[in-house]
């Protein structure tokens, strides 16, 4: 088999299992996720009635999953290439996804708002300062949102070891939505960190660098490039710092407590970002354990799970996943995720 197919495969299916199952847990603490499961969650269970994947059943992907396919497909049909006809395609599948309010977070929703003249209400709560008669300077610092990273792996596996172009081309498309210093950073941190993944000669240790110099190389170039200033921790030293939490816990049960409480499992992206390198500094050998650490680790638990499984699955490949995973996610989402690795890797 194909090494860089059977690597891209193993990205799709840690990606997709990782937010379907983070889904069932998302915004509760870990304590509430113990109580509510009778234990941690381990298999892709129904979201309870209370969160915002009340709309899935068990095994259903959300936006971390489907607006990155959205953008890869739309890539794939436009020269591999994010342009701006390319990611309003991308988008304009997603404003047509049936579930759309449930899952569309702030930033990506402000969005929307400004492109497609997408007014309708989103279940995750208003805009920051949406009521406000005057413009706050930075838009309130509110738009510095994971939302950039979690759906940025398109950008590393139409660019497999080659850092520099994923970097590039993740900036491409978090522009369209999150057009903020920190939010690229971001994402050019897991694109960078997916690109090294998928290398053949890759290493833990490697990962994490690149997506460490994606993180600084990304803030850089989104200055230059015009992006908008915003107020915000370093997504770059606090992977630095996740990654030093994770690495000295031996079972990733202690690991997600240290984590959460240091780094964060929220919606800014200086919290999933790095945490999710965390908790792969904590698991570098055990892909299912990395996501499994996310979906219990609290808060934005399908993101974060999302991106560790980009990593996780692109650096070990398909082969690392229990088979149900793939049967599971092909049969819930009308997906054909070995379909979708073929035309990546042609």
């Amino acid at each position: 088999m194909n090494a860089n197919y059977e690597k891209t495969l193993g990205c799709l299916i840690g990606a997709a299992a990782g937010d379907a199952m983070g889904a069932a847990t998302e915004v509760r603490t870990q304590r509430q996720i113990k109580q509510l499961f009778g234990g941690w969650v381990t298999t892709f269970q129904k979201p309870p009635a209370d969160t915002f994947g009340r709309c899935n059943e068990a095994g259903m992907c959300t936006d971390d999953f489907i607006q990155a396919r959205y953008i890869l497909e739309a890539m794939l049909a436009h020269d591999k290439k994010a342009s701006a006809e390319a990611m309003k395609a991308a988008f304009q599948r997603w404003i047509d996804y049936p579930f759309y309010a449930n899952f569309t977070g702030p930033t990506t929703r402000a969005a929307m708002k400004a492109i497609f003249n997408d007014n309708r209400a989103s279940l995750q709560g208003e805009l920051e300062g949406e009521k406000q008669s005057v413009q706050i300077i930075n838009g309130g610092n509110a738009a510095a949102t994971n939302g950039s990273a979690m759906k940025i792996w398109p950008a590393a596996v139409l660019h497999p070891d080659n850092i520099e172009a994923a970097i590039q081309c993740a900036l491409d498309i978090a522009r369209f939505t999150h057009p903020n210093w920190l939010a690229m950073s971001g994402a050019a941190a897991m694109a960078a960190a997916v690109s090294e993944a998928l290398s053949a000669s890759a290493s833990a240790e490697s990962i994490i660098a690149a997506g460490i110099y994606g993180a600084d190389k990304g803030l850089m170039l989104a200055e230059q490039q015009g992006a908008a200033e915003i107020a915000g921790p370093s997504v770059g030293r606090r992977i630095e710092l996740a990654v030093a939490i994770g690495r000295r816990h031996r079972h990733w049960e202690t690991a997600i407590v240290e984590l959460n409480d240091i780094i964060g499992t929220g919606l800014h992206v200086s919290e999933a970002v790095p945490v999710a390198f965390g908790l792969f500094a904590c698991c570098p050998s055990q892909p299912v354990d990395a996501i499994i650490s996310a979906v219990n680790i609290g808060n934005d638990t399908d993101t974060v799970a999302t991106m560790v499984g980009a990593i996780a699955g692109a650096y070990h490949g398909a082969a690392a996943f229990p088979a149900d995973y793939l049967a599971t996610l092909d049969r819930m989402n009308h997906f054909s995720l070995e379909t979708l690795a073929r035309s990546i890797t042609a």
